[in-house]
């Protein structure tokens, strides 16, 4: 008697590879472009254009079928290259992630940076295929939106991505050979993880002395940020893409109120409008010699929730991340080396 052959249902994969031409199948590679995507799902939509019609009888309407779309969305890691801010090895993992979700590049050569920033145009389109269940979602034209990227004590630096284009087919096809990276990001913990707030004013009124207190070490047990990316899916003739139509990105900041944050008031901060930084810093060695990813935004803060944090009396400070008069900084995602 034949048995059934045994797969493992959450057998998947997600390639993601940027177009050269908007809208147009990039045709990723399993052995380059492919990218680990934890709890991945797939969904299509579209709108329903219905056809009134006259009937004598019970029954809805016929309807066609417009702006096919699919989406694709789950969790991701990130974690520093090996050789952050080199030339052309340096580009994180996840870039494949960021850049259709209105992230740019830069590299710092002399100081070991890669930097991701948010761009608000000439956001690039992607192709991304996912496999799962012994089938392939095919989106065109997709662009995506980040969600709770952050990082926490006690937890990996990751976020939600949910990623969104034209469904160009939905076939049979098995899981093809897909290469991974088989490192594990470190998890944050109080030896290897730092969060300093600046551009602040001492004990909450104008210092004597009048200066900005700056680099202030806090106890933060996460921050997360949001991108706020509205998707829409805009057709033409000729042409079907998925357009970012809103960023409105927020940030959340959990501190533990300790001595050393006498120095912040943050009740002070937002009636005064005070612009605040925050830099959350976590190092793959524990002696902070070494590689690190790096959080942070520039933002203002909007509500102040007191809450407990591990038994402790603290804040959850949240609101808008707001550029300068520069741009692209309101927030900010870095993988440097110390050594």
């Amino acid at each position: 008697m034949a048995q059934p052959a045994l797969d493992f249902f959450k057998k998947r994969a997600v390639l993601i590879k940027a177009e050269s031409i908007e809208g147009t199948d990039s045709l990723p590679v399993p052995a380059t472009d492919g990218f680990r995507l934890f709890d991945g799902s797939s969904s299509t939509e579209f709108d329903k254009v219905e056809r009134n019609e006259d009937k004598p009888h019970f029954g809805s309407n016929p309807f066609s079928v417009a702006n096919r779309r699919a989406t694709i969305e789950g969790t991701f890691e990130l974690y520093p290259p090996a050789t952050p801010g080199a030339a052309t090895t340096s580009d994180a993992f996840c870039d494949r992630v960021l850049f259709p979700s209105g992230m740019a590049v830069t590299k710092d050569l002399p100081n070991k940076i890669t930097r991701y920033n948010p761009i608000s145009a000439s956001i690039p389109s992607a192709t991304a295929y996912f496999y799962h269940a012994g089938t392939l979602v095919k989106a065109l034209g997709a662009r995506g939106n980040i969600s709770s990227l952050g990082i926490e004590i006690g937890q990996r630096f990751t976020g939600q991505v949910s990623i969104m284009g034209e469904y160009a087919a939905v076939v049979a096809d098995a899981l093809p050979s897909v290469t991974l990276p088989s490192k594990v990001p470190v998890v944050s913990s109080k030896r290897n993880s730092e969060c300093i707030l600046g551009t602040l004013l001492r004990g909450g009124t104008v210092s004597t002395d009048a200066v900005p207190l700056v680099d202030l070490h806090t106890w933060a047990k996460a921050l997360r940020i949001d991108f706020g990316n509205a998707l829409g899916y805009r057709e033409y003739t000729e042409k079907g893409v998925a357009g970012i139509t809103d960023r409105a990105a927020t940030f959340t900041l959990r501190l533990a109120k300790t001595d050393i944050t006498a120095d912040f008031n943050p009740w002070y901060v937002r009636d005064n409008g005070i612009i605040l930084t925050a830099a959350y810093r976590m190092y793959e060695s524990d002696a902070k010699d070494a590689l690190y990813s790096e959080l942070g935004i520039r933002g203002q803060i909007e509500n102040i929730t007191p809450t407990d944090i591990d038994g402790d009396y603290g804040w959850e400070i949240t609101g808008p991340c707001v550029p300068s008069d520069t741009g692209n900084d309101e927030f900010w995602i870095a993988f440097g080396d110390v050594s």
